[in-house]
């Protein structure tokens, strides 16, 4: 082996096997993967190194699930994906369909040692607030074929963001389409656990930066995020917090328009403790139900890994878990973290790249071919030998073991409104009606919903006994309590409204003094104890629910613990790309079996972090 052959770039094709920790998207039907730790084969050796190109699926093609690797094309015109662009591992990667613009920001920075550069000058670690995006082109012919939709007329805008010291790696994202705000929850700053809540505005072109109530986390804890009655909503279940992982039977959920974080007891079977799985949501047809698919995850210690292929479901709003699927037969995934789920034609579960090694710290296994493209289909429930991307599109269907718990049928119609306990808060009761009718405890008298309309069919609807004149005279008075409403409403903003004209901002006390950011302070964090005493102490404090605040003041220091293959600490740099807001703004690889595992390019194994309960299978 020769000194220039070793330090020669990897292939992106015939020396690449596997991905993870990358982030996926679709756009018109077409999955594109960016950024991720990658795995080659060089020599028989397995290594760890960056992703810097710029992959894609045209879902339009039937693709033969075992042979996938075939059907990834890579980018390689450094015009369509420059080689500046950091190499991160789990950075937010979002669409902005208003403007036909993907952005990319964030994400852990890659070891130095880990790069794949063919020009070490474009070596760039990136920096908080920077902000990658690329315009999309559709229907382009080049390279890869006609009718292919790919970005280019990339740049860089730096955009300020206090309170953050480095680029942060975290799988909880999520981009509001509507409100076109990005959301970061949680993630890690090189090694160490952050509290830190980022969001981005796209309409100012700015970035906030607020604390978590609930302690330091990882940011790769299960997530789905719902509108119930356009109003949106974040879930969180397990995940690395506050040092350890953390039962599956408790959600975090935070209030978009109160901006306030609640909390919910799950029922069922909850999976084993794990983070770094995927998830994907996908709504009933009717919207009595939303389900968040979970799939894999991993539980690691500096010295043992343990990976998961379990594909669970967490129905919502009756906040429920169901064990779907654990075959792992025919072309099922095998175990894996940090791979990539997403919803492709209405009803398919694409599950893409993820890691699988014995040790946390060594390299993926390599994938057969380097493929790693799953589908099941989520009507049946089967995992595909072959998936027709030309095939007609259908509808989804709520599978059989979901309704048979929830009710109803495949279009619909749960009856299952509500956790079977009730919720925690009447607030919560109040944003997870379904269709503006509030859930209450289904144990008790179920309130009117989408299942008792004729929209969902094979549905019963029993005839009302109540008297018509009842009914007229109940409607009759219910628009004279909404009338007079209305009427204190317009006299109290007409009074706000002419005080703030003649310089009065402080209403006479119609509205009390705000601190800054227009939130009231937390209470401080109590020295030590873990994540269920953390919850308890906010939940004391806040009436059983988290209040979220805008960053003021020093923080303390994030409490260090660690995690596998995180990044070293970035620089600023300097070089300057057009902005993108405009001015002022092969072959195969061997198989793994074959293989000698070269740690050179790994982090050393770290000390064994605090215990962390053992999972029950």
């Amino acid at each position: 082996m020769s000194t220039s052959d070793e330090n020669r770039p990897y292939d992106p094709i015939a020396e690449f096997c596997a991905l993870y920790a990358h982030a996926t998207i679709v756009v018109d039907n077409h999955l594109y993967i960016l950024q991720g730790y990658a795995t080659y084969v060089r020599n028989s050796r397995r290594k760890s190194g960056g992703n810097p190109h710029l992959r894609f699926i045209n879902l339009s093609q039937t693709i033969d699930v075992a042979r996938s690797g075939e059907f990834v094309q890579v980018v390689t015109n450094r015009t369509q994906y420059p080689e500046n662009i950091p190499q991160v591992i789990n950075p937010s990667l979002w669409f902005e369909d208003s403007s036909n613009q993907l952005l990319l920001s964030m994400g852990g920075t890659v070891f130095r040692q880990s790069l794949v550069l063919e020009d070490e000058l474009n070596y760039n670690p990136g920096a908080p607030g920077e902000l990658w995006v690329g315009t999309y082109k559709d229907n382009v012919f080049n390279d890869y074929g006609d009718n292919t939709n790919l970005f280019d007329k990339w740049g860089r805008g730096q955009l300020a963001l206090e309170n953050q010291t480095g680029l942060i790696s975290s799988r909880n994202t999520f981009y509001d389409t509507t409100g076109r705000v990005g959301y970061i929850v949680g993630g890690s700053v090189n090694t160490a656990p952050t509290n830190s809540f980022i969001t981005f505005d796209f309409n100012d072109r700015t970035w906030t930066n607020r604390t978590l109530p609930w302690g330091t986390s990882h940011g790769n804890s299960a997530m789905g995020s719902i509108f119930f009655n356009e109003r949106l909503v974040h879930i969180h279940v397990g995940g690395y917090v506050n040092g350890s992982y953390i039962a599956m039977n408790h959600a975090r959920i935070y209030d978009t328009e109160t901006q306030d974080w609640y909390t919910q007891d799950i029922t069922g079977t909850a999976p084993s403790t794990r983070g770094d799985s995927c998830t994907a949501v996908v709504s009933a047809p009717d919207g009595s139900s939303h389900q968040i698919y979970m799939f894999g995850g991993s539980m690691d210690d500096s010295r043992n890994s343990q990976y998961f292929s379990e594909l669970w479901v967490l129905n919502i709003p009756s906040f429920t878990w169901i064990l779907l699927d654990n075959s792992r037969e025919g072309n099922a995934p095998s175990q894996r973290s940090a791979a990539s789920c997403n919803i492709v034609k209405d009803h398919y579960l694409l599950v893409y790249g993820g890691k699988k090694a014995a040790v946390a710290s060594q390299p993926a296994e390599c994938e057969p071919d380097g493929g790693a493209a799953y589908f099941m289909d989520l009507n049946t429930l089967t995992w595909l030998d072959t998936f027709e991307g030309s095939a007609n599109k259908s509808n989804y269907s709520v599978p059989p073991p979901i309704s048979d718990v929830l009710g109803g049928n495949g279009y619909g119609g749960a009856n299952l409104l509500a956790p079977p306990g009730g919720f925690e808060n009447e607030i919560l009761a109040t944003i997870f009606a379904i269709n503006g009718t509030r859930a209450i405890n289904p144990n008790g008298t179920q309130p009117p919903g989408p299942g008792s309309t004729s929209q969902v069919p094979e549905r019963d609807a029993s005839p009302s006994s109540v008297p018509v004149g009842a009914i007229v005279g109940g409607v009759l008075g219910g628009l004279l309590l909404v009338a007079l409403a209305a009427l204190a409403f317009f006299c109290v903003r007409k009074r706000r409204k002419a005080m703030l004209l003649n310089g009065n901002t402080k209403l006479n006390g119609i509205v009390d003094d705000l601190p800054v950011g227009g939130r009231s302070e937390l209470p401080a964090l109590p020295e030590g104890g873990n994540y269920q005493y953390h919850l308890s102490y906010y939940k004391n404090q806040n009436s059983g629910y988290y209040q979220d605040t805008a960053l003021g003041g020093s923080q303390g220091q994030p409490q260090v613990v660690y995690s596998y293959e995180l990044a070293t600490p970035g620089h600023p740099y300097a070089h300057e790309l057009e902005s993108p807001f405009g001015p002022g703004a092969g072959g195969s690889p061997n198989s793994a079996t074959r293989l000698v595992v070269d740690n050179d390019h790994e982090l050393p194994l770290p000390p064994t972090p605090p215990s962390a309960p053992q999972p029950q299978h």
